[in-house]
């Protein structure tokens, strides 16, 4: 815009040259093409017309012709309704400004809703009059209209709830639809299987129009047009008068109703053309995508809302022989309308669910399975519509608490009295303890196979340290047999806790609980803290070789020795682990490391990512340990 309005002639204009120019317009020209919102200058008494790149856009054919023109010219269809406005701004400087404010657009013969958000505000001159305005705008009507069929369709549903029959359901929605519409005539119709007839339901009027409903050959009212509805397209004529638009006999039809212009919205289910439901105007008008959605939307909830009465009033045609044996069944029963909406469920269902029955019943089955589930009983659902027969599928259900289950689910299509599929009824078995008895076996067994491989690769590390260095045979053996019940010890406290940890107290406790049978010589104390499996085998070992070590050599060798085992917590995040000997007998580091002080600070360092210091202080040997965090193996 900057370009054009440079290589415009402006001299034979009643703005004359751009040098000329004042230069509050052209201050206020190059905020406006500076703008990435559409904003414009108006100047002078005949509001003269200069924009940006973004108003361009609003403004269709008519761009760039409209460059320099009175704006009372450029937007003539709405100029009525802002020339006050302009005006109060040009002759009185005041200040104006809207948001979402309606403007009744005519455009090649069309006349259609706009709202627009703007603000128009004065431009001063150095005298002290004014000689512009600079106006800025953004068109709001997508979420004008959006918002406000929002609320409409937050308004039908609850009115769609509170209808018990068809007929209630098709009159609460077509007459709030028509009337939201502005439209003469709105109906709902449903296509026979064979797709060759279609039946109008009902049909609301707004007083003068003529009622259609009853049966007719599809086709009827729009000739060829309706074509691309048995594929799922919607139809939309303006103008029915307009050549070529529908062959002489629709016309006609057209005419014999008083009615120029409708939108057809089809209703496919499971792949088939099943209903439609339209509205119709007396003169053209151009029906706009939000239109068609809105209609798409209140069809899909008359569908729903449909289905489930009718499945309701098919359920209680035989209520009394059905709710014997649905209220008494140890089975899992419920139905459910072809969207999948659950229409009811047996006692059983409910506390399957953990769920109150009225809890259950209107929602989707979309909510107690995963995305891939729902596609799973969708894909049961078409096979039922498409092939006939039954259907047997295992399933995961959610319950209300999270907790998973498995169900073996067996369903048919129930049927209307004209054999239409209406919705779907269910048997289904809990599988839950099956599967994860067979899935807890498939654990077992992995998880035997893995401790078996560990404890004999350990056992086998025990032999070879305990047997080798040329040591007497039955010293080697009883090192061995020590070293395995200590290895027994830890098992069997993890065996206890099914083999999901143990405590730092009762691994001490076991490890050298029986120095302490006679007297307290290992005085043993800390927090709370769980070991892994493999951590808390590991630690057993350790505390077993250091208490043999101090029986052997060191404080537990001698009467009145003692040993403090403590361990804490740093910050709840590191375990640090002291065993600290005395008044044993003298210490000096020894000239080479034995087998229990290379396990010790090996096996800590791998199992428990632990770093080990063992010190031989005069007073007594001391061993540090700090591990890694509390309860998690490494």
């Amino acid at each position: 815009m900057a370009r054009l309005i440079r290589e415009k002639d402006w001299a034979a204009t009643p703005l004359g040259p751009v040098p000329s120019w004042p230069q509050p317009l052209r201050a206020s020209l190059s905020i406006a093409l500076r703008s990435a919102t559409a904003a414009g200058v108006l100047w002078g008494p005949d509001l003269l017309f200069l924009y940006n790149d973004a108003w361009s856009a609003y403004l269709g054919d008519r761009h760039p012709g409209s460059l320099g023109r009175p704006v009372s010219e450029v937007w003539a269809d709405i100029w009525p309704a802002l020339e006050g406005q302009f005006r109060r701004v040009y002759a009185r400087a005041e200040t104006v400004n809207a948001v979402d404010a309606r403007l009744v657009r005519s455009l090649g013969g069309r006349i259609f809703d706009s709202y627009w958000t703007y603000s128009l505000l004065p431009i001063g001159l150095e005298d002290g009059t004014v000689g512009g305005v600079l106006a800025q705008a953004r068109e709001t009507t997508q979420g004008v209209v959006r918002a406000r069929q929002d609320h409409f369709l937050l308004e039908l549903s609850e009115a769609l709830r509170r209808c018990e029959r068809p007929a209630e359901l098709l009159d609460a929605a077509l007459s709030q639809l028509g009337r939201h519409l502005g439209a003469i005539r709105t109906g709902y119709g449903e296509i026979d299987p064979e797709g060759d007839r279609f039946r109008i339901l009902a049909c609301w009027t707004d007083g003068d129009a003529v009622d259609i409903s009853g049966e007719y050959r599809v086709g009827h009212f729009h000739g060829a047009a309706s074509d691309p509805m048995r594929s799922g397209r919607a139809v939309a004529i303006e103008d029915g008068e307009a050549p070529g638009v529908l062959s002489d006999d629709a016309r006609a039809k057209w005419r014999s109703i008083d009615t120029r212009a409708a939108i057809v919205v089809p209703q496919m289910v499971a792949g088939r053309y099943s209903a439609v439901i339209f509205a119709h105007d007396r003169a053209p008008r151009l029906w706009t995508g939000a239109e068609e959605a809105l209609l798409a939307a209140v069809n899909d909830r008359l569908w729903q809302s449909l289905s489930r009465t009718r499945a309701e009033a098919a359920l209680r045609r035989s209520e009394e022989r059905y709710r014997r044996i649905f209220e008494q069944a140890n089975d899992l029963i419920f139905t459910a309308d072809v969207d999948q909406i659950i229409t009811d469920c047996n006692p059983a269902t409910a506390e399957a669910l953990g769920l109150p029955r009225e809890a259950v019943i209107g929602r989707s089955i979309r909510e107690f399975v995963s995305e891939a589930g729902f596609e799973q009983t969708t894909r049961m659902l078409r096979q039922k519509v498409e092939h006939g027969g039954t259907t047997r599928h295992e399933i995961e259900v959610q319950r209300a608490d999270g907790r998973p289950l498995y169900w073996e689910i067996n369903s048919a299509l129930t049927m209307d009295d004209a054999g239409r599929p209406i919705g779907l009824h269910a048997i289904a078995r809990d599988v839950t303890d099956r599967r994860r008895a067979e899935e807890r076996q498939r654990l077992l067994v992995n998880e035997l196979n893995h401790r078996v491989k560990n404890t004999l690769a350990l056992v086998q590390g025990l032999a070879l340290q305990s047997f080798r260095d040329g040591r007497p045979a039955a010293e080697a053996r009883d090192a061995f047999q020590e070293r395995l019940a200590a290895l027994a010890v830890a098992h069997d406290l993890l065996t206890r806790e099914s083999w999901e940890g143990a405590t730092l107290a009762q691994l001490v406790e076991g490890a050298i609980g029986h120095h302490n049978e006679a007297e307290r010589r290992i005085d043993a104390e800390g927090p709370e803290v769980t070991l892994g499996p493999k951590a808390a085998v590991s630690l057993v070992m350790a505390l077993h070789e250091l208490a043999t070590n101090a029986s052997k050599y060191g404080a537990l060798s001698v009467a009145g020795g003692r040993v403090i085992l403590r361990w804490t917590l740093d910050g709840g995040d590191r375990l640090r682990l002291e065993w600290r000997e005395a008044d044993g007998p003298g210490v000096r580091p020894p000239e080479r490391r034995g087998f229990g002080l290379r396990m010790i600070e090996r096996a800590l360092s791998a199992d428990l990512g632990a770093t080990v210091g063992v010190d031989f202080e005069p007073s007594g040997l001391v061993c540090r340990i700090e591990a890694a965090p509390a309860g998690r193996d490494s």
